[in-house]
This record gives C-alpha cells, structure tokens and sequence, in this order.
C-alpha cells in the first residue's frame, strides 16, 4: 500500500466532484470498511477497526451540504426528498470503474452528515474472509429459516452475499432477495 494514501490531503481547493472521487477512491486503496463525512471533523475512513483521516480539513456544514449534494448527484435518479423528509436516506451508488458505495444519510443536530460503506465490485469470496465451511453449509439448505444476525459492521452482509452466490453457483434456482439498499450486484 502507498504511504502517500495514508496522508491527509487538502480539498479545500478542489471542485466538489473531484474532491468525493478522490476520497472515494483512496478509500477502496486504503481497503476502508466506512467512510465518514462529519461536520467538525476531517473526513475519515474506518480501517480494521481504526479511524483514519483522509483531508486535512475539518468539515463544516456547509462542506458536509455540499459533499452530500453530489453525492447524490453521482447516484443519479435518487433524489434527496426522503432525507429533507425524514431526515435519513439509505441508498446505495456506482462509481464507475472504481466500486460500489452504500450510503446512510443523516440529519444530526441541524446538519447534515453521511457514512458510506465501501462494497467492491465482485462478490467476496467466503476463504479469504474465513468463514467456516459449517456456515457456508447452510447454502445447502432446501427448508427452513436461516437468520444472520450481528451488529454493524460484523459482516452479516458479506455472508449472506456468500451464501448466495453458493446457491447461484450449485444449484438452478430463482433466487430472490429483498434489500434495501441493494449493496452486492449478482450476474445472471
């Protein structure tokens, strides 16, 4: 991994979209699980369990307004009316050529804020995240309920992306999932 990607940079000068991409971008390089954009913080990652700050520059509201805005510019069709609604918005995005984003947007104390969750493109193999062969069994399961469960950030997810595409990969079936965001993509 390049050092350079652990230095905080500067954004201050920078157009609003290409300041999102290169966070977004050093993010997936730093192998980031989440990506916080705060008011009175530096925008920071969550790397194997530890907070990084990706810019220099402590947000203010208006940045954290703005970073917002675009990203659901990037997102497209999505449009911010739930999140002035309610105050919070699930919805996940693209970046072409670069990786897939969750994103809980937030109203906190006046302000608005967002954490993204970095979803690569592909789906996870279950080996290299060590998940023991008696969970990925229950891809085998012809009856019956199965519940994931764990607190945020645990992997629940990622799992149920495995046992998925397992069933995808040995068996012709139609698979249905209901989820909201939608975070792993599966081919046909």
């Amino acid at each position: 991994m390049d050092a350079d990607c652990l230095t905080p940079i500067s954004i201050a000068e920078m157009r609003d979209e290409e300041a999102l991409v290169e966070l977004l971008k050093r993010a997936l390089s730093l192998h980031a699980s989440d990506m916080f954009i705060l008011p009175g913080a530096p925008v920071t990652v969550k790397r194997d369990g530890k907070m990084l700050p990706l810019t220099e520059e402590r947000m203010l509201p208006t940045d954290t307004a703005r970073m917002i805005a675009e990203i659901y510019r990037i997102a497209g069709t999505r449009e911010s009316s739930s999140l002035e609604r309610t105050g919070d918005d699930d919805f996940s995005f693209s970046l072409a050529d670069v990786s897939r984003f969750r994103c809980n947007a937030y109203r906190q104390r006046g302000t608005l804020a967002a954490v993204l969750r970095v979803v690569p493109f592909g789906l996870p193999d279950p080996a290299t995240l060590h998940i023991p062969p008696e969970v990925m069994a229950l891809a085998e399961m012809r009856r019956g309920l199965v519940l994931v469960t764990g607190s945020a950030g645990s992997g629940k997810s990622t799992t149920l992306a495995c046992l998925i595409d397992r069933i995808d990969r040995t068996r012709s079936e139609h698979i249905i999932t209901i989820e909201d965001p939608i975070e792993f993509l599966y081919p046909h």
